[in-house]
């Protein structure tokens, strides 16, 4: 089966722009398991699948134990895998913070360049219709979609963002970006988490 992609356009491209930069993507089915992954080499190696997930468990845990331990831990011939940092308020003078403000974050894997080659595939084609990218509508400014969503919850206690989304013609992370800049302007107030967190007006707010 041939990889396929598709275009997108460049991170911070006006959404309004006519002729917008774009760079190509690969467009995946999803995540492969890695159940799969442990049937195709107990097929091929002769190793048993249990074995497989045994032996995967202990290298999880293995790395896992030199990653807290503040390592960079090499993982085969694919990758290193070492913990990014992340202070909790912002650092002006190095001694004005002390390890109790500090603390691990997320793990950042660096590939080794003999895996990249590997990873190399040798042919491309451009995804059908049915598998491209969807783009978020340009249909409105972000002033009309305000408006539009104001005149949504004066009809209805509250939206989701699935809700919004349609509303606004945005896909998912378009219609979070504006929801969650309309909560920290306070022009929306917030109930639940996700993936159940609905969006309100404050009750505050002169037209409810």
């Amino acid at each position: 089966m041939e990889a396929q992609y598709d275009f997108l356009p460049v991170p911070g491209t006006r959404s309004d722009a006519q002729n917008p930069k774009l760079y190509p993507k690969l467009v995946t089915r999803g995540a492969v398991p890695f159940s799969e992954i442990i049937r195709q080499i107990a097929r091929s190696s002769g190793f048993k699948e249990g074995t497989v997930i045994g032996v995967m468990e202990e290298i999880e845990r293995w790395t896992a134990y030199y990653i807290s331990k503040g390592e960079c831990v090499e993982i085969g011939h694919m990758a290193y895998a070492v913990a990014n940092l992340k202070a909790e308020k912002e650092i002006m003078d190095e001694g004005e913070i002390h390890a109790q403000n500090i603390r691990f974050d997320k793990v950042r894997f660096r590939t080794a360049k003999s895996f990249n080659q590997r990873c190399r595939g040798q042919q491309l084609t451009r995804a059908k219709a049915a598998w491209k990218f969807k783009q978020s509508s340009t249909r409105y400014t972000e002033a009309e979609r305000l408006n539009l969503l104001k005149d949504y919850l004066k009809q209805h206690p509250f939206i989701t963002r699935t809700e919004y989304g349609n509303l606004s013609g945005l896909q998912k992370s378009k219609a979070w970006k504006d929801l969650s800049n309309w909560v920290k302007n306070k022009i929306l107030s917030t109930k639940g988490k996700a993936p159940h967190k609905i969006y309100t007006l404050p009750c505050d707010d002169p037209i409810r």
